[in-house]
């Protein structure tokens, strides 16, 4: 009877250590950032571990505190708050026998890594860590909880939570989630993780199993033979044609936004990037800060192609976006400015989380502008010409071109817009045009 009594007892005690996340705040929303298994498309496993970078290649970025405003006008914490609740359960008067069956056998390891896709964090967490975060990691993945996991301190089960979350954007379904201590004389004897889901174990696989399908048939639709870069290309164009951007948008800080209902925010589109690049095996990394811009918090991602990481900002991709407001009137329904960026051009406009450890991105032979010849090392009137007649010989509706430097953005701004030479290129044209300037990213848009 007495045993019983303590069982009931420690049952109701790990129930209440389920609690709600009080994490940054994105876009006015609540910012998850789910757990999801990334598995490949491909009928051969990927080997994601090559992907790991070296200490070289690796920075800290400098601590920057965040702007104190979000979308909807008000305050949030600049700093992520934290994840976990720590539920010390005092089990000084439980039998010694309790607490040898239930010590943790911390020995023991995840199924097959490789069946878990690309996990960039977690190549960056210690062994002890890493085993936290596979108990984790089978827990949500199988919609459970109560396993038992290596005990850490406050801080580093709070990271373990984090990248975690981070890796995962499937895990879509986890509401809220905290850990219990088991103590005997002070001393932690074991510690268990509890979470609580937004539906039911057969509802939510059901989900699971229809954004597969849904992530499968966008792969499955990229030209045979692509590379890297039309991968990428093609499911940043796949999201911006079928997402809306709308702030109060039901389930916008997960990727059941982007699959389902069509409507979501940056972390949607962000997670919904990484997802199915991960599938079509481009190893994808989900990324948070915010907008200088703006002063909102923001997320978006950071992709291995062709050997080489960019940054990639689906969110700003989109003319949806600026519809909002939020960058200013941009016409036209994609924009590729920040499609496979350096580190030097997003900093221009982005500020990582200060405690986000990234891989420094310097390549530019896959950016959209080098990639599609419309680099401009140097204003010239013939290779403008072509360029406007190349845009109209492939149909397009506008023609978007990258500069160099500022100087040669500043030619070609003077010489285009202040001096009318543009009218020298555009057939069927009126006394006016339409057009977009960004100095940041030093590109030009004009309407054909």
């Amino acid at each position: 009877m007495k045993k019983a009594l303590i069982y009931l007892g420690l049952s109701i005690c790990i129930l209440g250590a389920i609690i709600s996340y009080d994490v940054t705040k994105c876009d006015g929303k609540v910012l998850m950032k789910p757990l999801i298994d990334l598995i490949s498309g491909n009928d051969e496993p990927i080997d994601y571990d090559s992907y790991v970078v070296d200490e070289s290649q690796i920075i800290q970025i400098e601590e920057r505190k965040k702007p104190d405003k979000k979308a909807d006008g008000k305050s949030y914490s600049s700093e992520r708050q934290n994840d976990e609740s720590i539920q010390e359960i005092s089990s000084d008067d439980l039998d010694d026998e309790f607490i040898e069956d239930e010590v943790i056998d911390e020995s023991a390891q995840s199924a097959n890594r490789a069946d878990r896709g690309f996990e960039y964090y977690y190549n960056l967490l210690d062994d002890k860590e890493k085993k936290a975060y596979d108990s984790m990691y089978d827990a949500f993945d199988s919609v459970g909880s109560g396993n038992t996991i290596p005990t850490l301190d406050e801080a580093a089960m709070n990271k373990v939570a984090g990248y975690i979350r981070m890796d995962h954007p499937e895990f879509f379904y986890i509401e809220s989630m905290g850990y219990t201590h088991y103590t005997m004389g002070g001393v932690t004897q074991k510690t268990v993780i509890s979470a609580k889901y937004s539906d039911s174990k057969t509802a939510i696989n059901m989900e699971r199993e229809n954004i597969e399908k849904i992530a499968d048939g966008v792969i499955a639709s990229i030209p045979a033979g692509a590379d890297d870069y039309t991968k990428v290309k093609y499911v940043y164009e796949w999201i911006i044609d079928n997402t809306e951007y709308v702030l109060n948008s039901p389930d916008n800080q997960n990727i059941k936004s982007v699959f389902f209902n069509h409507q979501s925010v940056c972390a949607g589109y962000a997670k919904a990037m990484q997802y199915i690049l991960n599938r079509a095996g481009i190893p994808t990394i989900f990324v948070d800060g915010a907008s200088l811009i703006s002063g909102e918090s923001h997320a978006w991602n950071i992709c291995f192609v062709n050997g080489e990481y960019y940054y990639v900002d689906v969110t700003w991709g989109d003319a949806s976006y600026s519809d909002n407001g939020i960058r200013g009137d941009e016409r036209g329904s994609i924009s590729y400015d920040y499609l496979l960026v350096t580190t030097e051009e997003i900093q221009r406009t982005h500020v990582l989380a200060s405690d986000l450890i990234v891989p420094v991105c310097t390549a530019t032979k896959d950016n959209y502008y080098i990639r599609e010849d419309l680099y401009l090392m140097g204003y010239d009137y013939d290779t403008m010409a072509a360029m406007f007649d190349r845009a109209y010989a492939q149909g397009k509706n506008k023609l978007a071109f990258k500069c160099a430097n500022l100087e040669i953005y500043d030619e070609a701004r003077k010489r285009l817009v202040t001096h009318s030479e543009v009218f020298d290129f555009i057939r069927n044209s009126d006394s006016t045009i339409s057009y977009t300037e960004d100095e940041e990213q030093r590109t030009l848009c004009f309407w054909l």
